[in-house]
């Protein structure tokens, strides 16, 4: 018998676990430590163009600095700090205003003064290039066996097993794939590009559609920093072993979860290949790539509630691939809303209840 079960080990459902683990409850966390955020492309951004979303992205750079403060940046899997946008004028312009506002502290360079630090970018004239020092960059798989780690160290129990089912009562009752079962006082479902399939079972259903992004691991003899193109639309980080990871901005629509991780187009990767040579002086190879699912909604904006018809059952989805960026703050504001340190009332921008004319 447990005070919580968190199923969905991602980022934000580990989140979820470490925060609730901290408030002293009993916490068990259920799934597979395959994941979207493992096949992610590992960049944790201020650079947003939302307002909230950066916010969020601050506090989760904030806690991400807490947690891995006695770790090793080899152990947590950080390949690089900071991070670049290659902009034009006037886009650099929105994207100061931007960060100003969230109280971002960054600083924009012309074409000249932008390559005498990084000699190894190709830019056009007049763009602009911002720079955000606080950003990360990480290995994703790598990242979330840290945070696996970390939670075990907290105290909170992992079972390696999928919920086949929940069976709702005074305590759930999670039905194991294998065998077995575990009892909860609350269910925190973080799912992800799970969620809608999962939910559907029980007669719920929410507006969200399934991508697939690709990504893609190139070797190159230049050491860079995570920057984003958005004259091109492409996006990089640094990796390991003198690789780099990121693409073109390309995506898939996906039904069956069974293909959420299927190898990408061929014309995606030609494409990603294209835009690399735009912006690196430096040959590359591939090394390998990868697709990861994300679910988005229509307003674009993550849903938190509890089920319908369910008491003490919570949700969160539709982070739309910003799960890694988001999902640490967004995990640790789900903790405060299933342990009733804050009304659902309090976050009313995210309840599913703002898509009711949809249904």
């Amino acid at each position: 018998m447990h005070e919580f079960a968190v199923v969905g080990m991602g980022i934000t459902g580990l989140s979820s676990a470490i925060r609730l683990s901290e408030y002293g409850y009993n916490v068990v966390m259920l799934g597979d430590e395959k994941s979207a955020s493992t096949a992610c492309a590992g960049i944790i951004t201020l650079q947003l163009e939302d307002l909230r979303d950066i916010i969020l992205v601050k506090e989760s750079i904030k806690i991400i600095n807490e947690l891995i403060r006695d770790s090793s940046l080899d152990e947590v899997g950080v390949t690089g700090r900071g991070f670049i946008s290659v902009e034009d004028p006037i886009e650099a312009e929105e994207s100061a205003e931007l960060l100003k506002k969230a109280g971002v502290e960054f600083k924009q360079f012309n074409v000249g003064d932008a390559l005498q630090i990084w000699p190894w970018l190709v830019l056009n004239k007049d763009e602009v290039v911002t720079l955000t020092i606080d950003d990360v960059s990480v290995e994703a798989d790598k990242f979330i066996r840290f945070l696996i780690r970390k939670a075990v160290e907290k105290g909170v129990r992992i079972e390696k097993k999928w919920v086949k089912e929940i069976v709702y009562g005074e305590r759930h009752r999670l039905v194991l794939s294998q065998s077995g079962e575990i009892q909860a006082e609350v269910v925190v479902l973080c799912l992800g590009a799970w969620t809608r399939v999962f939910l559907s079972k029980y007669g719920v259903s929410i507006p969200v559609a399934v991508l697939r992004i690709p990504a893609y691991r190139f070797r190159v003899s230049s050491r860079i920093i995570s920057l984003a193109d958005e004259v091109y639309e492409s996006y990089w980080r640094p990796g390991v072993d003198g690789t780099i990871v990121g693409g073109g901005y390309h995506a898939e629509i996906v039904d069956d979860p069974l293909l959420f991780f299927q190898k990408p187009p061929d014309r995606f990767r030609v494409d990603a290949e294209k835009l690399l040579r735009l912006r690196l002086s430096s040959r590359a190879e591939l090394v390998e790539e990868w697709s990861g699912p994300i679910s988005i909604t229509p307003d674009l904006d993550p849903i938190i509630d509890n089920l319908p018809g369910y008491d003490n059952v919570f949700f969160i989805d539709g982070l739309r691939g910003y799960g890694l960026m988001r999902g640490v703050a967004l995990g640790y504001l789900l903790a405060d809303i299933v342990s009733q340190r804050r009304g659902l009332d309090s976050i009313e921008e995210y309840r599913l209840s703002r898509f009711s004319n949809i249904f």
